[in-house]
């Protein structure tokens, strides 16, 4: 299915998913459940992501409907039960199957309330944002202790070699630019190899988006981290740097913060960090932008990313 495809499929979806009919598939899974609203999550690009409410006090759901690949279901399912004892994660109440009410593989899970990380970004004080990234950089520490489960048994990502040398990235950044980004990265490619040899659970899209935060006293924490439909085994720096993508040099408000925590939870980075984290970063560019499945709305903003990185820039 081509992202064209995907995306008028999900939209043809998401205009079809009345509340009655909702209803009517909770019938199986949630039998007592009065169904009162409908509304979809906005974010996600790949899925469908419904915030359910109901009469009375049962907690609001979300349904999560894969659309673009059924198989990630099932793989999101065994990492959300890996990870459940180490990280705040949802917990998966009910699993319907592939093609069940004409829908395809879907999944509930109480909502978890809170902000991401983006949301406080745009509200919150400096403090507050100190607070959270620490908060969060302990959480992706922990991520270490889990195992990849089965269905992660490689990296879906090509490697930086192989990367440079797509056809889709050409297309997309030009020949001149992929030079650059191959002498920028030319020096770093022995330890960039550690990053696909490590063997820990990497989420793959670490970001503001997908970390819910909440304020408990004077302090933050993590209350869930989403969509792990990315996710690999490898290197937590993949994340570690992912998380600090769109950091500015001049307005530092979540960098130094988010990594005190992360090594405060036994994480590890190196000496280099400053300047290998940018290379991490040029580099996962790289592949999304070699992926064809990669909505043409995100090309330019990865392009502009990618040239910041190599010239050392801040982001726009």
């Amino acid at each position: 299915m081509t992202t064209d495809d995907s995306e008028k499929k999900r939209r043809e979806l998401v205009a079809s998913l009345s509340t009655q009919r909702i209803s009517d598939i909770l019938n199986t899974a949630l039998p007592k459940s009065a169904l009162t609203s409908v509304e979809e999550l906005q974010g996600g690009c790949r899925n469908v992501n419904l915030l359910l409410r109901f009469d009375g006090t049962q907690v609001p759901l979300v349904m999560r409907i894969y659309v673009r690949d059924p198989a990630m279901c099932q793989k999101e399912v065994c990492i959300l039960t890996s990870a459940a004892h180490h990280l705040p994660v949802p917990e998966i109440i009910y699993v319907g199957e592939n093609g069940e009410e004409g829908i395809g593989p879907f999944v509930l899970y109480p909502y978890i309330e809170g902000l991401t990380f983006q949301e406080l970004k745009s509200a919150g004080n400096l403090e507050d944002m100190a607070k959270a990234a620490f908060a969060v950089g302990q959480s992706l520490a922990r991520l270490q202790a889990v195992s990849p489960p089965p269905p992660l048994a490689s990296s879906p990502y090509a490697s930086a070699e192989q990367s440079l040398s797509s056809r889709v990235l050409i297309q997309r950044i030009g020949e001149r630019e992929r030079d650059r980004l191959q002498d920028f990265i030319s020096g770093w490619l022995s330890q960039v190899t550690d990053l696909y040899e490590d063997n820990v659970l990497v989420h793959g899209d670490f970001n503001n988006r997908n970390t819910i935060i909440g304020r408990q006293g004077d302090q933050w924490l993590v209350m869930g981290i989403l969509d792990w439909e990315l996710a690999f085994p490898g290197s937590p720096l993949w994340d570690a740097a992912r998380f600090i993508c769109y950091e500015r040099k001049a307005r530092p408000y979540r960098e130094p913060h988010f990594l005190n925590g992360f090594r405060e939870e036994g994480g590890e980075l190196p000496e280099n960090w400053a300047d290998f984290s940018r290379v991490v970063n040029a580099i996962s560019i790289a592949q999304s932008l070699s992926d064809s499945d990669v909505p043409a709305r995100f090309i330019p903003e990865l392009r502009d990313l990618l040239s910041g990185l190599i010239e050392g820039r801040d982001p726009a």
